[in-house]
């Protein structure tokens, strides 16, 4: 747009072209506003998960499936926590959004699963599988900034990242996390008594 504004201000024009090259700018400008709301709107974690862990992948994959036309199945097994702290919640998020990111752009797939499951007593994990082509994982690519970043946001949660993936068997995103670091801040603060730091109970009011 700047360029266009260059040239423009050297050309001999009339009014008319004035007019044009103003309507011109002002879509610029309502698509570049547009595009920073999406982006602020994505950068607002907490606001995000407002409503909760699961009802914000519930949105997640509503969207995702408007814009792509990718079929996606969620399910929720007996098991996962009904409550795990707002970090754990946006970093989640952001694993599932940059998954689904990459079946987007990378897969060609029709189909997605997306799976919140216990692994174990000690253990919960999120699995997003895809039909599509298959990606390339065998290290003679480096990985993407999405990928490195979900690999990321496990680490700060205690968990680990693995991706399974064949050409032409589709690809397999399996993180997997402590569910006592998931849950810890939320079970702490539903428990009414406060420990002091010198070890007393302070009782509530």
């Amino acid at each position: 747009m700047l360029i266009d504004l260059e040239n423009f201000k050297t050309e001999q024009v009339g009014w008319s072209d004035v007019l044009r090259q103003l309507d011109t700018m002002q879509d610029s400008t309502r698509q570049v506003l547009s595009s920073l709301r999406q982006l602020l709107h994505d950068l607002r974690g907490e606001e995000v998960i407002g409503d909760g862990f699961v009802h914000a992948v519930g949105t997640l994959v509503a969207r995702f499936e408007e814009k792509t036309d990718i079929s996606v199945q969620l399910t929720v097994l007996p098991g996962w926590p009904e409550m795990i702290t707002q970090p754990a919640s946006i970093n989640l998020y952001r694993i599932i959004e940059e998954a689904l990111a990459n079946v987007r752009m990378h897969s060609g797939a029709h189909e997605v699963r997306i799976v919140l499951q216990p692994d174990s007593d000690e253990q919960v994990s999120v699995l997003i599988g895809d039909d599509g082509r298959g990606l390339d994982t065998d290290g003679s690519k480096k990985m993407g900034f999405g990928t490195v970043g979900m690999r990321e946001r496990a680490m700060l949660l205690g968990g680990r990242i693995r991706i399974d993936s064949r050409e032409g068997d589709g690809t397999t995103v399996l993180a997997v996390f402590p569910k006592d670091v998931l849950t810890a801040i939320a079970s702490r603060s539903a428990n009414t008594p406060l420990e002091r730091t010198n070890g007393h109970k302070e009782m509530p009011a």
